[in-house]
């Protein structure tokens, strides 16, 4: 989904030039090139306490970029920034949190984030609705493949669907008491040359998969005590080995794989 910049609200006689260079200038120029400028948190219960988001950036100018502030548009908001220097191609994030408590509304609002140097700000925005009175509402299922060639058994962690997908657990994370999480990992019949057998292969699909998902929310500074592992459903399966897989791998491939499931 593609999202258009937040403007925040401007009166008076500036209010057209802010617009032209906000939308034509600032997307561009701005030094630091987030992955999204706006996050939807969906429907939750107005006593499930805070909740927010990490907008994720990349400096890309030549410099070492100081964020001087992430300016919250109201008083539900807040907005934590790096209070170090960031590096060109260094990464960092604005971590936005809205407090629902008394709030029980569809809501929009953000952060102007401001670096040094720099007169002109860029909105992040947040939004949602509450249901007055309700702890958090549990989320609908969630599930990520990944499917492998022979032998493989690693997700990559900077694999873009694979990030996008864990990084949608942090949020939740912060809404609900805990997560569930269970790994379903699989392995055709071809013989591996790698691991002892077709039962190691697959256990050690599920293991890799297990550590990506933790690395990366430990890297968010996620509440790991509240995500919960089932066990593991490992499989070897799909049709006998026939000596043929170079000439019909198609068959054997569907069942090469991971699977994770998050509810």
């Amino acid at each position: 989904m593609n999202f258009k910049p937040w403007i925040p609200k401007i009166s008076g006689l500036f209010f057209s030039l802010f617009i032209t260079f906000f939308s034509f200038g600032q997307a561009e120029t701005f030094p630091l090139k987030f992955q999204e400028s706006s996050f939807d948190f969906g429907v939750f219960g107005e006593l499930g306490g805070l909740v927010y988001h990490q907008f994720e950036f990349i400096n890309t100018s030549k410099d070492t970029i100081w964020v001087l502030d992430a300016k919250p548009e109201c008083h539900c908001t807040t907005g934590e920034f790096p209070k170090t220097g960031v590096a060109p191609n260094g990464k960092g994030n604005i971590k936005v949190t809205y407090d629902p408590k008394g709030r029980p509304w569809d809501f929009e609002s953000g952060v102007l984030v401001s670096v040094k140097g720099r007169k002109d700000p860029l909105g992040l925005k947040i939004k949602g609705k509450t249901i007055g009175g309700a702890e958090t509402i549990r989320f609908a299922p969630a599930e990520y493949l990944q499917k492998f060639q022979y032998n493989e058994k690693s997700i990559e962690g900077e694999e873009a669907e694979f990030k996008k997908f864990v990084n949608s657990l942090v949020p939740l994370l912060e809404k609900h008491k805990e997560i569930k999480i269970q790994i379903e990992s699989s392995a055709s019949h071809v013989p591996t040359k790698t691991f002892s057998d077709n039962g190691e292969l697959t256990k050690q699909r599920a293991k890799a998969a297990r550590e990506k998902v933790l690395d990366i929310l430990a890297g968010w500074k996620a509440d790991l005590s509240r995500v919960v592992f089932l066990d593991d459903l490992t499989l070897v399966q799909g049709p006998a080995y026939t000596a043929d897989y170079k000439k019909h791998m198609a068959k054997y491939l569907p069942y090469q794989y991971v699977k994770i499931r998050v509810f």
